[in-house]
């Protein structure tokens, strides 16, 4: 997903290729998973004659990238690609409108890469692929929806597009965040992205209600912490997602610019207006970060990535490196996902520890 569609994709940044694919996979299951829980809820409306008319929960129209997409009914065999919209789809216990993942476990870190409180649902739904979902794949399932984004599944210029996909049938949900790559309008990025995508799934499954719960409970760790640092000197941070001959990193248009800013810093790319892309060490060197997020999934590791800021001759005089700041951070946390919220907490613990009352490590 990180990688921009023009960027070559080298050996050492497999990510955007591997992400590309997963996204549609994910989708899928999340609107699985939907279908049932809708079920569920519609049969709890009220029937009393006094009662007021409940509103009709279908059709409703999502509007995906711009594009309004209309359901008539929840999706009962859905996809997701990339564990960021997995997640999604899980935290609102769609597992059971699921029929298949892709991406999930190859963009986690290596020791667990599904957390903990996602893995029954997880195991619920067939994972088809660690990997992103090809057209082959995708189309085998026979889903009704998917939940992907550009670059996280989705590519332009190929067959792997909601358009391209429609013809088999499929609804997609587009990831919000990754609208950037699709479009000219987006100026920004923001938390609000990904609780926009768990409003889309509520509306698509009808489960608005769990949607609002998680979304709630995401806005009150997010603004406990902010308040906490919102006052402080921002420090400057930089994303460190993958490649050594030159970084790929989360800049303006990627949601770690938001995450950062929320936790009490400043990504140092934030004024670059661009999604996920490739930079230049020269660039990180010239804006020296005091401290470093090193996104943690597959390999190499976040130590494998650590070790190399340390021992190479461009990096290892900087303020962060120099002074060991860094914060490994999941994929699903930096990506949009119900992690955000605790990825705002961890970094605005590691940049204003004393804030909080902790030691200066952040511990």
């Amino acid at each position: 997903m990180h990688h921009s569609q023009s960027r070559p994709r080298s050996a050492t940044s497999h990510r955007g290729r591997y992400r590309i694919r997963r996204t549609a996979m994910l989708a899928g299951t999340l609107l699985a998973a939907g279908s049932v829980l809708a079920a569920c809820g519609s049969s709890a409306a009220p029937t009393a004659s006094s009662s007021p008319k409940p509103a009709a929960a279908y059709p409703v129209t999502v509007t995906s990238c711009g594009v309004p997409v209309t359901y008539d009914r929840a999706p009962t065999r859905a996809v997701s690609n990339d564990i960021n919209t997995t997640e999604d789809m899980l935290a609102l216990g769609l597992e059971s409108h699921m029929v298949g993942t892709f991406g999930v476990t190859g963009d986690g870190p290596v020791s667990q890469p599904v957390p903990a409180q996602y893995l029954a649902g997880f195991h619920q739904v067939r994972q088809v692929s660690s990997d992103y979902f090809t057209r082959e794949e995708l189309v085998a399932l026979h889903p009704d929806f998917l939940f992907a984004g550009w670059n996280y599944g989705l590519q332009m210029g190929t067959s792997l597009t909601p358009a391209g996909l429609s013809q088999f049938g499929i609804k997609t949900l587009v990831l919000t965040e990754s609208c950037a790559h699709y479009g000219k309008g987006t100026t920004s990025v923001s938390i609000n992205d990904t609780y926009q995508d768990l409003r889309n799934l509520g509306a698509i499954f009808n489960v608005r209600k769990k949607a609002q719960q998680v979304i709630s409970s995401m806005q009150a760790q997010v603004a406990a912490a902010h308040a906490k640092v919102a006052g402080l000197k921002p420090v400057r941070v930089f994303d460190y997602d993958s490649g050594e001959a030159a970084p790929f990193t989360g800049p303006g248009l990627a949601m770690p610019t938001a995450l950062i800013a929320l936790g009490g810093g400043t990504n140092i790319f934030a004024g670059l207006k661009q999604s996920w892309t490739s930079v230049s060490w020269e660039q990180v060197v010239k804006k020296n970060p005091q401290c470093i997020i090193i996104n943690d999934y597959g390999t190499p590791t976040a130590q494998q990535k650590e070790k190399f800021l340390e021992t190479s001759k461009i990096t290892r005089s900087l303020t962060a490196v120099k002074n060991h700041c860094f914060l490994a951070l999941s994929y699903d946390e930096v990506t949009p996902s119900p992690r955000n919220a605790a990825a705002v907490v961890a970094i605005a613990h590691w940049l204003h520890p004393a804030a909080f009352g902790l030691p200066a490590d952040g511990s």
